[in-house]
């Protein structure tokens, strides 16, 4: 039934790396749903052209919804934000991640950055990003995965693969597909809302390392091909062994393979700041994400020390677990105090904390 005049408009995002891929799978679900496509060459043009093209299909009593197709250039948060916001107009039902499996391991080992594009009235030629942290970011807020190119690796392979997602997006609708047409069948109930009956919109799914923390991994998502870890220590990190454990063997495959870790953190010698601890392969940043004094009456900490996720292969829990912990503040340390921590060795890049 096409959308009365006015009335919010159903979106199903379109997100993937590899553009051939991602294109054809926006196109066949545009079709499949009866809905408008809208592709990457004008979604990357930035939120003013997507806002135009969602005001002109609500004055229209002829359209099912919209497909927006977005290059990888332009981050997913941006693309959920700008979907999702009260006064957006639109309905997001599904963000759908086009995963070419086949190249998967590859790119989250890639140190290649993206230029992205400017935002509103910048001119400081843009920002740049890690290519695997946008490509994590994009299965990490999935809701339907579809995965092309299986057939490109061995089944051993293939299995990895597809593990590991599960451990990225363990609330995503996952999809083994030959064709990426195939994402949605006619029916436009088909993998349209969540197992709860929700759109995105309503229920946006969680990342697998917040369901770790949280201790909400669902069973069928667990895996001895790729391994979760869970990390707490009450006792915040000495800056310098943390910067020597993280540089010497940490991301280095000496106690198995780390494909993605993140969290919460705390140096010593920056307190009252919690960090986030964002890892993907070799890409590495810990940045201050909430300072104590800042938090309202009702406010929780988001973390006292470190509450860290890793999610990997052949992973030595034990010794990484050591690793951390000899990383972190002795009792000595930690009885001696904030005066004595401001003196520890801190090669950390500085942080800004004005806007946090």
């Amino acid at each position: 039934m096409p959308v009365p005049s006015g009335a919010d408009v159903d979106v199903i995002a379109v997100t993937g790396a590899c553009a051939q891929e991602r294109s054809s799978c926006a196109r066949g679900i545009a079709e499949a749903q009866g809905f408008v496509f809208v592709p990457a060459d004008q979604t990357g043009q930035g939120l003013e052209t997507v806002d135009r093209a969602v005001d002109l299909m609500r004055k229209s009593i002829h359209v099912q919804g919209l497909v927006l197709e977005y290059p990888i250039g332009v981050p997913v948060m941006e693309i959920v934000g700008s979907l999702t916001a009260p006064d957006a107009g639109t309905r997001l039902i599904d963000l759908v991640c086009v995963l070419d499996v086949g190249c998967l391991l590859a790119d989250l080992d890639s140190e290649e950055f993206i230029r992205l594009p400017l935002i509103g009235d910048a001119d400081d030629g843009g920002v740049i990003a890690s290519k695997a942290e946008l490509i994590v970011a994009q299965i990490e807020f999935a809701s339907t995965i579809a995965v092309v190119n299986g057939g490109s690796l061995r089944p051993r392979a293939l299995e990895r693969a597809t593990s590991l997602v599960s451990k990225l997006a363990p609330w995503a609708e996952q999809r083994l597909v030959a064709n990426p047409c195939d994402v949605h069948g006619r029916d436009r109930s088909d993998g349209l809302h969540s197992p709860s009956g929700k759109t995105y919109s309503q229920q946006p799914p969680n990342a697998g390392w917040v369901s770790i923390l949280n201790q909400e991994l669902p069973s069928q998502r667990q895996s001895c091909v790729v391994e979760a870890i869970r990390y707490e220590q009450y006792r915040p990190f000495h800056p310098g062994r943390l910067h020597h454990a993280l540089n010497t063997c940490l991301f280095h495959g000496h106690r198995g393979h780390i494909l993605r870790s993140a969290g919460f953190a705390r140096l010593a010698s920056r307190p009252h700041i919690t960090a986030q601890w964002d890892q993907v392969g070799r890409i590495f940043t810990l940045s201050p994400l909430a300072l104590d004094d800042s938090l309202g009456a009702e406010d929780e900490l988001l973390a006292f020390g470190q509450d860290l996720a890793f999610i990997g292969t052949g992973l030595d829990e034990v010794r990484l677990r050591q690793i951390l912990d000899d990383a972190a503040l002795s009792h000595a340390e930690l009885a001696a105090g904030p005066m004595v921590w401001a003196n520890f060795p801190d090669e950390f890049p500085a942080w800004s904390t004005t806007a946090t």
